[in-house]
């Protein structure tokens, strides 16, 4: 079975997304999108990329935590097998 990677990237436009890893390099689309304000990022400096993977990683963990009830009849969601790996 082929492994799911993720990846957390930041766009030209500022934008911060996590999508689906390419393989052959082309843009997939975006899972999720993350605008953090310029006050914000004057406030982090450098830090700004981090606040947005730990809130990613958040979400994920929320979703396939064992006290989510997200979609419980689903079942490939307590699976290892099918949870995401990340790239950052």
């Amino acid at each position: 079975m082929k492994e799911s990677y993720l990846e957390i990237v930041e766009l030209d436009n500022g934008d911060i997304v996590l999508r689906p890893a390419s393989e052959d390099g082309e843009e997939t689309v975006p899972l999720a999108t993350l605008k953090i304000s310029d006050d914000t990022r004057s406030y982090l400096k450098d830090r700004y990329f981090e606040l947005a993977k730990h809130m990613f990683h958040a979400g994920i963990d929320f979703v396939y935590s064992d006290e989510s009830s997200f979609d419980e009849d689903a079942g490939y969601l307590d699976d290892e097998e099918f949870r995401p790996k990340i790239l950052h």
